[in-house]
């Protein structure tokens, strides 16, 4: 026995057969098994962390640990030497232990989004790996013996510091994908060549003036991404890629199109945009399959006619004066926006399953009436052109859900009274929420009411103004056919600003932007906008400016006057 004594009495720590127990002044305390007296300053012993493991749908066994803010690989993982499927992304992480070798069943590795420099040379040990994603990390290099993957099929190693890829990559010969895009590479082993499966190949974002030669000799290439490089041409030899379906070479710098491209016999989407590419040649208008090209912002002038496979048509930002898209039979969409056409597309009215159609920023004058043709149409965007009507059969597509004439001229309907409408009126719908038969104002909370007459007019009231009667085609400049707003299933909000003094003397506009200024006391000039509208334009009535003028006069006699009755000496 054991004797202690402290200011709050005497301790004695007595020894049985059944363990120790401590005595407070002759009475028991408690009796245990552990030592009796722990150091102040000593931790807790850590309870073990608990972690998800489960059979995801592939069968595998699967932990997930993603958006845990962790900055060091859980030790504690490294005991599941069972494990398959292991994903560590969207972490802080910066070293790989060693330990992981143990993991010889582990088959998916995802550590994207974290700060990886170094990979250990025991990862060459999982043997079974199929998929390793190690995207937007601060790796440099590979471990030296990365070939004894043989198992490994996708390889995602973007968004990090190459410069090099390793010659012994080559031996992975089951691999189908390779991801290096936003590195910093200029050249590539032709070691690479011997990938015999790869199908996949991402190249974006480096520094290739021209392309690696090994590139061209990987004949089972279907998709190649060569985005945002340096790329003036392709090699002869890019014509023997006979299986690619998707090439992308925008934002490159390109000035004419690579005639290689043309032999590409199962080629189906092209990606163009961003060069400076000026012709498309009739040459090019004969790939067998292409069904999506995007031209976008380049510097093209003519366009030749054909690409009868053709489902997807982005020509915007260019030079165009004319366009034909008359053998483009399965064209579905069409975006040939800012240009410089005065007319619609010829040809347009021969491609019945059009969905949508975009023209804005154009010199379109006319509509023709036969648009009616396009009864698969969704989407009609002509805003920014100089149309002064459009037709009165745009009511009858019954499956338009977007129509656009912001930016134009107009003034009235074809068919309909004459009107000057606000620049500052737009409509919008919204079709995820049902409403009743009828037009509500989110400023007003007032219903729409019919009126008796034979026009469809819509009452609307605002607080502190009188009752404004519209017609129904001010609804229709800027928004949606007459299904629309008379069907169960959309609900219409129109904005409408006009200035208060304007909705009294109903004068006409004088000019899109007028800015008045007067001399103040202290030297500055004091500028005015008469009225704001939505779009940030600024006008001012014939009255007001008759106004402003008489106001002016008066202060210019009451100097006048000031001057002769106190003269300055």
């Amino acid at each position: 026995m054991s004797k202690r004594t402290s200011k709050y009495g005497t301790w004695n720590t007595v020894t049985t057969k059944s363990g120790p127990y401590r005595t407070k002044n002759g009475k028991i305390v408690y009796r245990t098994r552990r030592p009796l007296a722990r150091p102040r300053n000593s931790a807790r012993p850590q309870q073990p962390t608990r972690y998800s493991v489960a059979k995801n749908q592939k069968g595998l066994l699967e932990l997930k640990l993603n958006h845990y803010h962790l900055t060091d690989f859980p030790r504690d993982i490294l005991n599941f030497t069972g494990l398959q499927h292991l994903e560590l992304s969207h972490n802080a992480i910066q070293e790989i232990p060693g330990a992981i070798g143990r993991m010889r069943r582990l088959k998916v590795l995802y550590l994207h989004d974290n700060k990886i420099n170094r990979l250990p040379e025991t990862l060459t040990n999982c043997i079974h790996l199929e998929d390793i994603n190690l995207t937007r990390n601060e790796l440099s290099s590979l471990p030296q013996n990365i070939g004894a993957l043989k198992a490994l099929q996708y390889f995602r190693l973007g968004e990090n510091r190459f410069e090099s890829v390793p010659h012994n990559i080559s031996l992975l010969g089951n691999l189908r994908c390779l991801d290096l895009h936003g590195n910093h590479l200029w050249y590539l082993p032709f070691a690479l060549s011997l990938l015999a499966k790869l199908h996949y190949l991402n190249l974006a974002d480096n520094k290739f003036e021209h392309l690696p030669l090994p590139v061209c000799h990987i004949n089972s290439l279907k998709v190649l991404q060569l985005r945002g490089n340096g790329l003036s041409n392709l090699p002869p030899d890019f014509d023997s890629l006979k299986q690619l379906k998707e090439v992308n070479l925008s934002f490159n710098k390109l000035q004419m199109l690579p005639s290689s491209i043309t032999n590409l016999p199962d080629l189906k989407y092209l990606n163009l945009a961003g060069n400076k590419i000026r012709h498309v040649s009739h040459h090019f208008a004969t790939v067998a399959k292409l069904k999506v090209l995007h031209l976008q912002g380049n510097e093209i002038e003519h366009f030749a006619e054909g690409f009868v496979h053709m489902h997807y048509l982005n020509i915007s930002e260019n030079r165009l004066y004319t366009l034909s898209v008359g053998r483009m039979k399965k064209l579905q969409y069409l975006n040939a926006s800012f240009n410089q056409l005065d007319n619609i597309p010829m040809g347009l009215f021969s491609c019945p399953k059009l969905e949508e159609l975009k023209l804005n920023g154009n010199k379109i004058q006319v509509i023709p009436h036969e648009i009616i043709q396009l009864q698969k149409l969704r989407v009609l965007d002509l805003g920014n052109n100089e149309l002064t009507s459009f037709p009165q059969v745009i009511d009858k597509m019954v499956k338009l859900d977007y129509f656009n004439v912001r930016g134009n001229f107009m003034k009235q309907r074809e068919g309909s009274p004459m009107q000057v409408w606000p620049q500052g009126f737009s409509v919008m719908v919204k079709r995820d929420k049902p409403s009743p038969r009828s037009v509500k104002s989110p400023v007003s909370n007032q219903k729409p009411v019919k009126a008796s007459s034979g026009n469809n007019q819509f009452l609307r009231k605002r607080p502190g103004r009188h009752t404004q009667s519209q017609h129904l085609d001010e609804l229709l400049q800027n928004g949606f056919s007459l299904r629309h707003i008379e069907n169960g299933h959309d609900s219409v909000m129109h904005h409408y600003r006009r200035d208060e003094e304007m909705d009294r003397q109903h004068t006409r506009h004088v000019e899109d932007r007028y800015v008045t200024e007067r001399p103040t006391t202290s030297g500055r000039r004091e500028t005015r906008h008469q009225m704001a509208f939505e779009d940030g334009c600024s006008t001012l009535r014939s009255g007001d400016a008759d106004f402003q003028l008489l106001g002016i006069c008066n202060q210019v006699e009451m100097f006048l006057n000031k001057q002769l009755l106190q003269p300055t000496v």
